[in-house]
C-alpha cells in the first residue's frame, strides 16, 4: 500500500502541475470551469471529459465522499485514498483533498463539501478532476497500468 501512496503522491502532484496547463492549451478534451467565487485562489474545476466507465464512476463516487468525510478529521487537514484496492481492483480511482492549515473544522466541511459537488457534477464520467478553492482543494486520477 505504501507504493502506491507514494505513486498516488506523485500523479496528483503531476495533475496539479500539469492539468491547468492541457487546460490552458486546449488539448485533451480538457474543459474548465470558472468558480464564480472573487477569490483569485480559485481555480477550476479542471476536468479531462473523457468516457469513464460506470465503475469508475462508482469508484470515484466512493473516493469523493471519502475525502470529504475523513480529511476534516486528520492532522493538517490532508488526506489521501484509493478505490477499490488497487492490489485487486479495476477502474481504481485515488483520490486526495486538503484544507488551508488556519481553516477552522467546520470552514474545512463546507468547502470539501462544494469541491466534491463541484467535481462530482462538472467532472460527470471525467477520468481526472481537479478543483482548487480559496480554503480546500480536491482532486482524482485513475491508477496507472503498471
Amino acid at each position: 500500500m505504501k507504493n502506491s501512496v507514494n505513486e498516488f503522491a506523485t500523479l496528483f502532484v503531476l495533475l496539479v502541475a500539469v492539468l491547468p496547463t492541457i487546460v490552458t492549451a486546449g488539448g485533451g478534451g480538457a474543459v474548465a470551469v470558472e468558480e464564480t467565487s472573487s477569490s483569485s485562489a480559485s481555480s477550476g474545476p479542471y476536468c479531462n471529459n473523457n468516457d469513464a466507465s460506470a465503475d469508475y464512476e462508482a469508484h470515484k463516487a466512493h473516493v469523493l465522499d471519502e475525502l470529504a468525510n475523513v480529511t476534516p478529521t486528520t492532522q493538517g487537514y490532508s488526506y489521501s485514498t484509493s478505490f477499490p484496492d488497487p492490489a485487486g481492483g479495476h477502474d481504481v480511482v485515488y483520490g486526495a483533498a486538503d484544507c488551508t492549515p488556519g481553516a477552522g473544522v467546520s470552514e474545512c466541511v463546507s468547502c470539501l463539501i462544494g469541491a466534491k459537488l463541484s467535481l462530482a457534477e462538472i467532472c460527470a464520467f471525467s477520468l481526472y478532476g481537479l478543483v482548487k478553492l480559496p480554503l480546500c482543494g480536491m482532486s482524482f486520477v485513475p491508477a496507472v497500468a503498471g
